[in-house]
This record gives structure tokens, C-alpha cells and sequence, in this order.
């Protein structure tokens, strides 16, 4: 029972206060790869809370504009509850896949709502990317998971890195993950639905106060889970190799890898960012389509037995 209690604690540090400290470790290793001093890595902390102190100035009075922040969190944190800490799923059932997939789709619809629910040119044009972005991305993210989903003949998402093995179409699966992931988590080239120097931050230009403070805490959120379950597919086939996953030392060494991984992917797309121009987006679109039609091809491969 203490193991649970811990392990479900760690979990809900990650998700909920962790995403924080990783977006100022980011923006550090951007800043220094830029020649700037950059803010502490306590920055996002500190911008965070004081959102949340704030009271918000509202441009509309639909129920929508207001609810659509605390539909993102929800969401976000509802995708970081079926993923694995070590050998410890908060909430575990067959099927959670779909689960997954459908909260995400949720935090994409509060920003197309927060977006689309105010007379704003700069909110309507960033709702309208984020719709064709999630359109374009999230079924290369549905083809990965359907690849793994085929070749382990599960649909769990703890039940999918317990079951692989490396062949073709699965060393192809984490590849169109990987894209599809930092995609969805709107690193540079790909943050073209906020854009701050382009659209002002698009749906978010019109939030102010609390609301904007709980909007930016759900984007650091989902980013860090979907990081999660990128870097849980990698490590829990290793780890499983390597110790006994069900014993407690080895879930501690399990967890504990899962978030040098963690740490690791993110700095690299900080890297990334650092160093890359916004694409705009109808390039993104093609791309993410010609990205989609291997997915097919790979899917096809993967049902063949490769």
C-alpha cells in the first residue's frame, strides 16, 4: 500500500509540477545557445502563479471562452493518468489507447473553442492552425499507436512496451511517434497556431489572469505526457530486460530512467527550437501529409508480419 501511495504521489509531481521546472531548464539551454542570460529556472513557476493570482479580464461573456481553459487541464491531466510510472498505472484498463487519443483531441477542441469564441483576427487565425495542424497530426500519432497496437495485439498503453519487439515497422512506428509527438507538443517549427511575434499567441491572445494561467499550466502539462509516453515505450522494454520491473527497486530504477529520458528529450528539442525557424503553415500541412501516407505504408508492412 506505501508503494502505491508513493508511486502515485511521484506521478502526479510529474505531471502536474514537474512541466514547469522542464520549460525553465528549456528556455535556459535556449538562451544560452542564443547568447543570452535567460530567466532562472524558476521563471515559469513564478509566471504561473502569478496568472493564477490575477483576475481575469473577460472580451466575451460565452461560457465557452471561460470553460475552455479548465477543459484543457482536464484533459491533460486525464492523458497523464493512463500512462505508466514505473510499474505503476494510475488508472489502467483495456482499450485506455482510445482513452488517450480522445482527451488529447479534447485539449485541441479548448483551443479551437477559446480561439473561435472571440471577435479577434489573431485568436480566430490561431484557432484555425491549431484545427489544421491536429487534422493533419494527430492521425500520423493514430498510425504509430496502431502499429504497436497490431504488432503487441493489445490496446494498452501499459500493455503495448511490455509486449514489443524491434522489427521493421515498429523501429518506423517510433519514428512517425516521435515527429507526430513534438508536433503535437507545438515546439518551434511546428508553434505556429500561438506564434507570439507572428498572431500575439493566437487563442490565447484574448486570456488574461487566472484563466491564461491555467491554459499555459495545461500546454506544459500535455507536453511532458506526451514526452512520457514517447520515452515509456522506449525505456519499459529495455528495463523489463534488465530487472524485475515488479519489484520495487526495480519500478524505482524504471521510473527513474523513464524521467532521465524525460529530461533528455526535452533539452534536445529545446536544442531544436533554439535553432530552428517557424515554419508556416502549409508547409507544415504537406509535410505532415506526405508524413502520414508512409505512416499507411508502414501500417501496411507491420500487417504483413514485418
Amino acid at each position: 500500500m506505501f508503494e502505491k501511495i508513493a508511486f502515485a504521489g511521484a506521478s502526479l509531481i510529474i505531471i502536474l509540477l514537474l512541466p514547469p521546472l522542464l520549460d525553465g531548464i528549456a528556455r535556459k539551454i535556449k538562451a544560452i545557445l542564443q547568447s543570452r542570460q535567460g530567466p532562472p529556472l524558476l521563471q515559469t513557476y513564478y509566471d504561473i502563479s502569478t496568472l493564477l493570482s490575477m483576475e481575469p479580464i473577460l472580451p466575451t461573456d460565452r461560457l465557452g471562452f471561460i470553460v475552455a481553459p479548465y477543459a484543457a487541464f482536464a484533459a491533460a491531466l486525464s492523458a497523464g493518468l493512463v500512462l505508466p510510472f514505473g510499474n505503476f498505472i494510475p488508472v489502467a484498463f483495456t482499450g485506455d489507447i482510445f482513452v488517450f487519443l480522445y482527451v488529447l483531441a479534447i485539449f485541441s477542441i479548448s483551443m479551437m473553442m477559446a480561439g473561435f469564441l472571440v471577435n479577434n483576427t489573431y485568436a480566430n487565425a490561431g484557432a484555425n492552425r491549431e484545427m489544421m495542424i491536429i487534422l493533419s497530426v494527430e492521425p500520423i500519432l493514430g498510425v504509430a499507436l496502431g502499429i504497436f497496437a497490431l504488432k503487441t495485439h493489445t490496446l494498452s498503453i501499459s500493455g503495448i512496451p511490455m509486449n514489443l519487439t524491434i522489427t521493421p515497422s515498429v523501429i518506423l512506428a517510433f519514428i512517425f511517434l516521435a515527429y507526430s509527438i513534438y508536433v503535437e507538443c507545438a515546439f518551434i517549427p511546428f508553434d505556429v497556431a500561438e506564434a507570439e511575434t507572428e498572431i500575439l499567441e493566437g487563442p490565447f491572445v484574448e486570456y488574461s489572469g487566472r484563466l491564461l494561467g491555467i491554459f499555459k499550466w495545461a500546454m506544459l502539462i500535455k507536453r511532458v505526457v506526451l514526452i512520457w509516453l514517447f520515452v515509456s515505450f522506449i525505456v519499459l522494454p529495455i528495463m523489463k530486460n534488465i530487472v524485475d520491473i515488479t519489484s520495487l527497486y526495480g519500478a524505482v530504477a524504471t521510473l527513474i530512467t523513464q524521467l532521465v529520458m524525460l529530461v533528455v528529450f526535452y533539452a534536445t528539442s529545446a536544442v531544436i527550437e533554439a535553432t530552428t525557424a517557424r515554419m508556416k503553415i502549409t508547409p507544415i500541412i504537406k509535410q505532415n501529409t506526405i508524413i502520414f501516407v508512409a505512416g499507411l505504408i508502414a501500417l501496411a508492412i507491420a500487417s504483413l508480419g514485418l
